[in-house]
């Protein structure tokens, strides 16, 4: 898990982390170590009961749920195999695809159920937690669910136009969305279907032009200009007259 933190990082901020990653990293070791202190000491087991009471029985189903219901469904289960082919060579099973949009989804959503209604406030064998306590821990729950809604509110709120046509423009995969090199995002492309395949796409390949046009020996149904420009390039070129 810590490496999945330390990747997701890494790739939201390539600019600032991609060179600096074992300092990252360092970094981010340093913090779980001071933070992890506390549950070392004598007292250490009623701070991790609290933790593992809220954190792991209700916002990490909610979290599982939602990874399950964007990859499956939103993303896609058959783009997500293509993707997974272009990495390892090969397919999945589809017992995988089964698992990924029809039995995951269901046994998280009964365990949640069953959970927020078996749940209680928390304690440690006889000893009862102080209301203070339980407060804290519904906020170490919540908190680390909220960001999905503010962000989704955000950036519907960003587009324009109505409701629905703004949600079913954010539910697609943005035109960068693909791998970084590009011989591998030239593989990624071809896997899609044409309709899916971004309109524009900026091609950083040099383009050679020759410095002479072939002088042209038939006669022509019209004059050609003295100078042409081509690709949006400065350089005129001269063209023969017919």
């Amino acid at each position: 898990m810590f490496e999945t933190m330390t990747s997701a990082f890494v790739d939201e901020f390539p600019r600032f982390l991609k060179h600096k990653k074992m300092v990252f990293t360092v970094g981010m070791c340093l913090v779980e170590f001071v933070l992890g202190i506390p549950c070392v000491t004598q007292g250490g087991v009623y701070i991790l009961q609290i933790m593992d009471w809220y954190a792991s029985s209700f916002s990490l189903m909610l979290l599982s749920l939602t990874e399950c219901v964007v990859i499956a469904w939103i993303y896609g289960a058959d783009r997500f195999y293509k993707d997974i082919e272009l990495m390892i060579g090969y397919q999945p099973g589809p017992w995988w695809k089964i698992c990924w949009k029809y039995i995951t989804p269901t046994l998280i959503i009964a365990i949640w159920i069953f959970s927020v209604f078996s749940m209680k406030p928390v304690s440690y064998g006889d000893y009862q937690y102080p209301s203070w306590a339980i407060s804290i821990g519904w906020a170490l729950s919540v908190i680390s669910i909220l960001p999905l809604p503010i962000v989704a509110i955000y950036e519907i709120y960003k587009e324009e136009g109505p409701l629905l046509q703004r949600i079913k423009k954010l539910i697609q995969p943005a035109e960068n969305w693909g791998p970084a090199l590009d011989k591998h995002r030239e593989e990624y492309l071809a896997t899609l279907e044409p309709s899916k395949r971004p309109t524009y796409r900026e091609v950083t390949a040099p383009i050679y032009l020759p410095t002479t046009l072939p002088t042209i020996k038939e006669k022509c149904p019209s004059p050609i200009p003295e100078q042409v420009t081509l690709l949006g390039v400065c350089d005129q070129l001269p063209v023969s007259k017919c």
